[in-house]
């Protein structure tokens, strides 16, 4: 024959071995596996696709934020993000000198049960965008100092905004005298006169910002003062302002700030509150509309009050929250809100790279700016120190959130949502409980379902012998279990592999043992009365002590 057939299982033998103990373990461990594969590929397969990046400071795209990022890191700032969870922040050692920044919150977060403070005990469903742990976590991050940048419009951003006593409308907010001609009706332009006056009795508060602090106001910025054309490393992180060709320091306090499809803030929730030390600065004008009942149309109504009508202006837009009163303390925490998530997109942050092609080609481009003054005067704000020297910490970072972004690579939010997952466990103490208890159920179960192994063999003493033993231990009531207790012995004694000890001849056996007791017992098949069975057991206790 050119070759063997492959021998091919019967029925029966198939039969036999899925009754047998080894095919019943195969077959539930085969079954558990293809199990947990389908769960995880149902939880995993919609982090799987690869879906388009935008908002996301990493990406190159007009609508990412590569250019606000290359300008921080050009003034020798760090840059970082968080794909996990914000839980993070808890772990940063010096938040006084870190910003975290949030733009488009894309994706909402995973309800995992926690305790709650109230009546509720267990609370099941979080809120939208964040955990309750996470907004807990961004909050205590802002208390002890931290800086926040949250730019959202129509995304999730509205549990962590319910945290500063802020809502998001939610709907698209139009405004008929200051939409952008040149460009389309979402364009919206949001006019600051001065964005350091923080209450109407607070007047002008520009002495918060670094930047255009001028005590003596002589048109100098304070760190500045005795310098007639200062180099960029006495700028510092307010080098944006500095015009290289006409030689001339910005300290224009105000901000004309292009947004695209923006929203609006609740009008309830976002008015003048000092006792709260919540500031909206930026306001639409009285002839902005929120699309309410969201048709893309204008329906006039009085404050949409009426059936089907869209609410009118004015609408706050930008809202500040410092932890100090009117901001005046440098070391306090700040918030910055804005109803809008793509405030700091390529295409409208960089209109130098706009205008040369850098993200491609445009039908139109967007009109000059202060949106790029604005982002870096707060970064100043957060990060200077007030010492006149422009200095910063050498702990100073920004850290962009994209925990809530969708990743461009494969299984990328797979790897985010595992990790989430693992921040959860470790973080959350009712996480750890529920862990540790399911844990010890887990092994409880495995314990209580294990099969006892097979009675442990005394390999060099045999312990228990006599008549009330023999009875209470019946294991050495088996003459077979004996031998082989015996076997073991000889094989341990002569230093033998028990590959070594199955090929031994029965001649080379039988002058290992040496005894004729034990050697008549090893090789003949027989019944043994309780006598014979301790006599031979005496043998063997004092076998290889000679």
């Amino acid at each position: 024959m050119e070759g063997e057939l492959m021998a091919v299982p019967s029925l029966s033998g198939v039969g036999n071995w899925l009754r047998s103990p080894s095919g019943k373990r195969m077959v539930a461990l085969s079954l558990f596996y293809l199990t947990l594969g389908l769960l995880f590929s149902t939880v995993a397969g919609t982090y799987i696709t690869r879906s388009e990046v935008h908002q996301s400071a990493y990406g190159e795209d007009w609508n990412d934020m590569s250019a606000f990022r290359a300008d921080i890191k050009n003034q020798g700032i760090t840059t970082t993000s968080i794909v996990s969870s914000p839980l993070l922040l808890e772990e940063i050692q010096s938040p006084r000198d870190t910003v975290f920044v949030v733009s488009g919150i894309e994706r909402d977060t995973i309800s995992l049960p926690r305790f709650s403070a109230d009546s509720s005990v267990i609370q099941l469903v979080e809120g939208l965008g964040y955990s309750t742990s996470e907004i807990d976590a961004i909050s205590n991050f802002v208390e002890r100092g931290g800086t926040i940048v949250v730019l959202d419009d129509f995304g999730y951003a509205q549990g962590l905004a319910d945290e500063f006593g802020l809502g998001f409308s939610g709907h698209q907010l139009y405004d008929t005298q200051t939409w952008d001609p040149d460009l389309d009706f979402n364009y919206v332009w949001l006019n600051i006169t001065n964005g350091f006056n923080y209450s109407t009795s607070s007047g002008s508060r520009t002495n918060t910002n670094p930047c255009i602090a001028d005590e003596d106001s002589d048109g100098t910025p304070d760190f500045l003062e005795g310098i007639v054309v200062p180099t960029t490393e006495e700028l510092g992180l307010c080098s944006h302002r500095w015009d290289s060709i006409s030689a001339t320091y910005n300290m224009d306090p105000g901000y004309d700030l292009l947004l695209n499809q923006p929203s609006a803030f609740d009008k309830g929730e976002a008015g003048e509150n000092s006792d709260d030390n919540l500031y909206p600065i930026g306001f639409s004008t009285q002839d902005a509309y929120l699309d309410t009942n969201n048709d893309g149309k204008l329906t006039v109504g009085f404050s949409g009050t009426d059936a089907g009508s869209d609410e009118q202006g004015p609408f706050a837009m930008y809202v500040k929250y410092c932890r100090s009163r009117n901001c005046d303390n440098p070391d306090s925490g700040r918030a910055y809100f804005v109803t809008d998530g793509s405030l700091l997109v390529n295409s409208i942050y960089d209109t130098e790279g706009v205008e040369s092609g850098a993200y491609g080609e445009f039908n139109k481009t967007p009109d000059i700016n202060d949106n790029r003054r604005w982002a870096l005067d707060l970064i100043a704000e957060a990060l200077m120190s007030n010492d006149g020297n422009a200095s910063i910490s050498s702990d100073a970072q920004v850290i962009f959130d994209e925990s809530r972004h969708q990743q461009p690579s494969f299984m990328g939010d797979t790897y985010n949502l595992l990790y989430y997952i693992l921040i959860y466990f470790t973080n959350d103490w009712m996480a750890m409980l529920l862990m540790f208890l399911g844990l010890f159920v887990l092994f409880e179960f495995i314990i209580i379902k294990k099969l006892d192994p097979e009675p442990w063999r005394h390999v060099f003493s045999i312990i228990y012998y006599g008549y009330g033993d023999s009875r209470r231990y019946e294991y050495y009531g088996r003459a077979n279990k004996i031998k082989q207790i015996l076997l073991t012995r000889v094989r341990n004694v002569n230093s033998l592999t028990r590959e070594e000890f199955d090929a031994l001849p029965a001649r080379d056996l039988q002058k290992m043992v040496d005894d004729p007791v034990l050697i008549k017992f090893i090789f003949e098949d027989r019944r043994y009365s309780m006598e014979e069975m301790i006599a031979v057991i005496k043998r063997i206790k004092t076998w290889g002590r000679r």
